[in-house]
């Protein structure tokens, strides 16, 4: 009965051990849930319940554990842009994500960018917006040390630079505290509460996904479309005499204006249009090719917004009854 007990407390410390190290290998292939954090002690018992001559007895082992390893990896992702250049300064910015265990700090290097860009610097994210501000972001040197980051924390910084960004391509060299290391590395003791350190992905260094960039000045435009139906008994059935609105949003977004913009739209088959309908941002247009930016060619309808500076978003709506 001894040799039993012994053997299921050896058992119970094997899976002690296999489960806290299939945690620490989910810390870098399952960021979703919620990590366990670097130097977090995990402690297992185990017990043997048998019975001698109808009396049932119960045996602990003895008490196992482990401390969670320390996972260096991390991430670095352009941001979007923010429209025009302040100045005579264009800034291209990325944003460096703390996908590790533990509280850990990154060392920015000096970007590198080809083309007619020319990098002047970089600057940190102060307010934490997204976009490069003169006189609230303030200037960093190469080789500056983030904060510590709590795990999936983020730490914004911009590069800075002159010339033109048409077809360049800027990136920004980034390591972890302990430098370029071979993936799967350990460093023994180096971890949160002495936890060992392991060597992610990265391997420490993350080469800032290179941006590719076009003009700040060049405008993006996109059109969404949706529909409402409401029938005469007040359900959404699309039946004979339902009247369908049409809403159309024109986004644009980047930098610069759109010149002569028109939105247009046919009036689909087995409907009509239902007259004096056309709006533009929730104001009424005449159906007449007249004054207004409205107007029903018979086969559709279309509005002229002239020319749009971004970002803006303006919204036509109509409607068409099923024939």
């Amino acid at each position: 009965m001894r040799l039993l007990e012994l053997r299921i407390g050896r058992r119970a410390w094997a899976g002690a051990v296999a489960s806290a190290t299939a945690l620490i290998a989910c810390l870098s292939i399952n960021p979703v849930h919620a990590a366990t954090e670097a130097g977090t002690a995990i402690r297992n018992v185990a017990q043997v319940q048998y019975g001698i001559d109808g009396q049932t007895s119960t045996i602990a082992s003895n008490p196992v554990s482990t401390r969670v390893d320390e996972l260096i990896d991390f991430t670095v992702d352009p941001l979007p842009a923010c429209g025009n250049p302040t100045g005579d300064v264009t800034a291209v910015g990325f944003e460096i994500l703390n996908t590790g265990n533990g509280d850990e700090s990154f060392i920015i290097g000096e970007p590198v960018a080809t083309g007619n860009f020319q990098v002047t610097g970089l600057a940190a994210d102060a307010n934490d917006n997204g976009c490069y501000d003169p006189g609230i972001d303030p200037a960093i040197p190469y080789g500056t040390e983030t904060p510590m980051l709590r795990p999936f924390a983020r730490y914004r910084v911009f590069v800075l630079g002159t010339g033109t960004l048409d077809g360049s391509t800027v990136e920004l060299p980034v390591s972890s505290r302990f430098g370029r290391r071979r993936v799967g590395e350990v460093i023994t003791g180096a971890g949160e509460g002495g936890s060992d350190v392991v060597i992610g992905g990265t391997g420490g260094h993350v080469n800032g996904r290179p941006i590719r960039t076009t003009s700040v000045q060049e405008v993006q435009a996109e059109l969404v479309k949706t529909q409402a139906i409401t029938a005469r008994d007040g359900s959404a059935t699309p039946m004979r005499g339902a009247i369908i609105t049409y809403t159309l949003e024109g986004r644009f977004t980047g930098g610069g204006t759109a010149s002569d913009v028109v939105i247009a739209d046919p009036i689909p088959a087995g409907t009509a249009y239902v007259a004096g309908s056309l709006k533009l941002d929730g104001a009424a247009l005449s159906d007449a090719g007249d004054g207004d930016a409205g107007n029903f060619t018979g086969s559709g309808i279309s509005v002229a917004l002239g020319n749009v500076p971004a970002p803006a978003t303006h919204t036509v709506s109509f409607q068409v009854r099923i024939q």
